[in-house]
């Protein structure tokens, strides 16, 4: 997927008028290019990118929202930053860090789909893995949301795909900040997600700290889309707690 799936709340007043908001095209996905040798992949090059984004629009500890693979960008800051560099995480249905926690973290209607979009000699097996994953992430996906996660896919080199999905992360950075660091974090899960083991998740994260886990009624994947009022409720309330 790329930045726009986030456009509900882009548009939405009631979120521009109590954040400054900022998005960007993970290394891979959506505008950001598309490396697919090994070295544009280590955890390094992904800090570095959010960096950039920080010094651009001079951002000051900001909080950082991940959702779902997304949200493993995460450790890769934490990973050569300390816990102070940021005001706190937000993990919406995420996937926290790459590596053999994939197998566990994803559910498993999600990883049967993986190996066939990462693979690159069966156009039909594609097709029907991508329409399959797509409609996993909502029941009733608007249509711009379900064209985009399908486009972002074409535009995607496969050696990007598996660059992605088989990376492996140090987590250390990451325990070490929620375990030890103070770092504050809301957990956020739709209760109807079918991509994310909402279980899985709270024991890769175990012994975090400052943790608030929410989890949202008859809300999928795409947490904000099924239920928009409660999601910003929760996020900027949070963020107004946790804001000094």
């Amino acid at each position: 997927m790329n930045s726009m799936a986030f456009n509900a709340i882009f548009s939405d007043p009631r979120w521009i008028e109590q954040a400054y908001l900022v998005r960007y095209d993970i290394r891979g996905h959506g505008r950001s290019s598309k490396p697919t040798d090994e070295a544009s992949w280590e955890s390094k090059r992904l800090a570095e990118d959010f960096d950039a984004v920080v010094q651009a629009y001079k951002l000051d500890k900001p909080f950082v929202l991940g959702w779902s693979l997304g949200a493993t960008m995460i450790t890769d800051i934490l990973s050569f930053h300390p816990p102070s560099y940021i005001s706190g995480v937000i993990y919406v249905a995420a996937l926290p860090y790459m590596g053999p926690t994939l197998a566990q973290v994803g559910s498993p209607a999600c990883l049967v789909t993986l190996p066939a979009l990462m693979q690159t000699t069966d156009v039909d097996q594609y097709q029907t893995n991508a329409i399959a994953f797509a409609e996993l992430t909502h029941d009733a996906l608007p249509y711009d949301y379900y064209l985009a996660c399908l486009g972002n896919s074409m535009v995607q080199p496969r050696g990007v795909t598996m660059r992605l999905l088989a990376r492996t992360q140090d987590e250390s950075g990451l325990l070490k900040a929620g375990r030890e660091g103070g770092l504050p974090m809301l957990d956020i899960h739709g209760a109807k997600d079918r991509i994310i083991v909402k279980e899985a998740v709270l024991k890769a994260i175990e012994g975090w700290g400052n943790l608030t886990v929410v989890d949202v009624e008859d809300a999928e994947h795409f947490i904000w889309l099924s239920k928009p009022d409660r999601f910003r409720k929760e996020v900027l309330s949070w963020v107004a707690r946790i804001s000094p």
